[in-house]
């Protein structure tokens, strides 16, 4: 199982013997027999059970997992990369879901309850590790009956996601300030540095040097106010990023930066 910060994708995926007799029928359709609301149900029992935070609807998570499931139906392939090589993380990012990690179950065949369906992701080591993951908050799902490689049967999709609101922000306004800062601070000096030669250079009048050891000093009090400026708002990002850090320490168990 691959797993980073940010960008993160989980693959299971499970495949149950088809039965049911051909149909000639092309689009997706619902039937009551499965429905994503008891599917999360089931889902959020599961978590219930080993006392793990219920996992929360997402809507872009759901136009994520309905996406998918048409998708599957429509190309004839059952995985998590598509035959353009889309991924879960390439759907969020096309649904504008900001996240720090996302997952994905897939299953597909003829199940005859929502809770059938839970039980066979419970039943796969995989699919029960997301299912059971702290490191997810939110979850979209999508469920369908439709016609796959010449027969009548179901797919089933949990989209899962923690997302980047849930750890706090790092001002990206902030680390623009910085660098922005840091290019005057180097301005400043380059002009410090052209001052100070024409202060030593030989030849000029005490006056003359007095005027120029004066703009020489002007810059260098304009460099200095800026220094302090600048750490300063460098205290203030690595602080915001020590936060974030700390944020993902506990929910992932590792440290990223920002």
């Amino acid at each position: 199982m691959k797993k980073s910060i940010r960008k993160i994708l989980v693959c299971f995926l499970i495949v149950l013997p088809i039965f049911s007799p051909v149909a000639n029928v092309y689009a997706v359709e619902s039937a009551p027999i499965l429905n994503a609301t008891s599917i999360l149900a089931y889902t959020n029992a599961q978590r219930y059970k080993e006392h793990i935070p219920l996992l929360s609807t997402n809507a872009l998570l759901s136009d994520v997992a309905r996406k998918k499931m048409i998708d599957l139906f429509a190309r004839q392939y059952f995985a998590h990369e598509s035959p353009t090589g889309d991924s879960v993380s390439d759907l969020a990012h096309d649904a504008g879901y900001e996240y720090i990690v996302v997952g994905e179950n897939l299953a597909l065949g003829d199940f005859g309850s929502s809770k059938a369906v839970v039980d066979a992701w419970m039943n796969s080591p995989g699919h029960k590790k997301n299912i059971l993951s702290k490191s997810y908050s939110e979850i979209g799902i999508a469920v369908g009956r439709s016609m796959y490689k010449g027969r009548y049967t179901w797919i089933a999709v949990q989209s899962f996601g923690f997302p980047k609101s849930g750890c706090p922000n790092v001002d990206p306004v902030l680390k623009k300030s910085i660098d922005s800062l840091k290019n005057r601070l180097d301005i400043y000096e380059d002009i410090a540095l052209m001052r100070k030669e024409q202060i030593e250079r030989a030849g000029i009048t005490l006056e003359e040097k007095k005027m120029r050891v004066d703009s020489y000093n002007v810059v260098v009090d304009l460099y200095n106010e800026a220094v302090e400026e600048y750490r300063n708002l460098v205290a203030q990002y690595n602080e915001e990023v020590g936060e974030f850090n700390k944020c993902l320490t506990t929910t992932f168990g590792s440290t990223k930066s920002a």
